[in-house]
């Protein structure tokens, strides 16, 4: 019975957590997805990792690229627990073999795609007491998949991408080869490499609907669908869907992942797998493995890093509107109370005042 009573406390911590403020760090790490949830109001969180890969392509006569990465998410949390500023970008250091025409060995230093945007927590189903109320009678109950766990947190996103000259183009990390190959990205062809140029924009939009899903507890399952390249001639689509399990020790939690791109310059499917450790409460590291399933080109990669936050944030009194209300009306009336009593106390006076006058005019005449 003791297990039961503590489990169920676990509950209602947790869903009290993921409705607006956590306790403990709630990072996007090690997955390339993002939440539904923001950090919380004067949360400032830093997301930092490294990715080391490994990248082959069969139409470049197995070309190489040992590729690494330093990409970093900063968040921060203002005017309300549902909005969230959000910066990330990477940085790469690459080297790469192109066997197409000689054995020419490229090494670059790439300041890749940088991103501003703004997070805003739009529906909140954990919120709706009803839905997630905890039973304290039955552990059984709370440990059940519900109609209502299929209705998710909804969150959008808007956001801009500067994209820098040298950076991948449309996310290609082949962009370098295809320039020194002399090899036409737009209709996949070998032209004179004079001509090329990276047709991208320099500035464009973004915008992403994201879902989140809890199931018993331990199970979190989200989804992103984002439109990158907006306005320019090769936009790219892009679905992520992470699920996470939690495990009996809370420092523990594990993820797969499956993301899409498509776009005409560059399309691909990556599949995903990590763990991630919650060392306190401001820290958690992680680690992950992801891969393709095509050869053009062929990517196999190993992701690590860190998660922390510098936590401002404080336990808001709650508003109870129709008592500000009442305590506004309240004052009113007291305000005009007070100024008919000092109205009143001015007639008084005034007739007492004439009241002399005339007692005084009264006694001259007797005399």
């Amino acid at each position: 019975m003791k297990l039961q009573h503590i489990l169920t406390l676990c509950l209602l911590l947790s869903f009290k957590g993921f409705s607006q403020y956590t306790e403990t760090i709630n990072s996007n790490r090690p997955g390339a997805s993002q939440g539904a949830f923001a950090v919380g109001k004067n949360v400032l969180q830093f997301e930092i990792g490294g990715k080391i890969s490994d990248l082959s392509h069969v139409n470049f006569k197995n070309s190489t690229m040992n590729e690494t990465q330093l990409n970093y998410i900063i968040r921060y949390g203002f005017l309300k627990n549902k909005l969230e500023v959000i910066i990330n970008g990477a940085y790469n250091q690459n080297k790469s073999i192109n066997k197409f025409i000689s054995e020419d060995v490229i090494e670059e230093k790439i300041l890749n795609k940088q991103t501003l945007g703004f997070k805003y927590l739009v529906f909140d189903p954990f919120k709706n007491k009803k839905w997630h109320s905890v039973s304290l009678l039955s552990w059984k109950k709370n440990r059940r998949i519900r109609l209502v766990d299929f209705i998710p947190a909804l969150s959008v996103y808007a956001g801009v991408n500067y994209i820098p000259k040298n950076g991948y183009s449309y996310d290609d990390p082949f962009t370098s080869i295809k320039k020194s190959a002399e090899y036409n990205i737009f209709n996949h062809s070998f032209f004179n490499k004079a001509n090329w140029k990276m047709t991208e924009n320099v500035i464009s939009p973004k915008a992403s609907i994201i879902t989140q899903n809890h199931f018993i507890g331990k199970w979190v399952l989200v989804n992103n669908i984002t439109l990158d390249r907006i306005g320019d001639k090769n936009p790219i689509l892009n679905h992520i869907t992470t699920l996470t399990h939690n495990y009996n020790n809370p420092k523990w939690s594990s993820f797969i992942e499956y993301e899409m791109i498509k776009n005409d310059i560059y399309a691909d499917n990556y599949y995903k797998f990590g763990v991630a450790f919650l060392l306190n409460r401001n820290y958690q590291f992680d680690s992950s493995i992801g891969t393709n399933i095509k050869n053009t080109p062929r990517n196999l990669y190993f992701n690590f890093g860190l998660s922390t936050r510098l936590d401002w944030y404080r336990d808001e009194i709650p508003v109870n509107k129709e008592e500000i209300k009442k305590e506004k009306e309240k004052k009113k009336k007291l305000k005009k109370e007070f100024k008919l009593l000092i109205k009143s106390d001015k007639k008084k006076k005034k007739s007492d005042k004439k009241e002399s006058k005339s007692i005084k005019k009264a006694a001259k005449r007797h005399k």
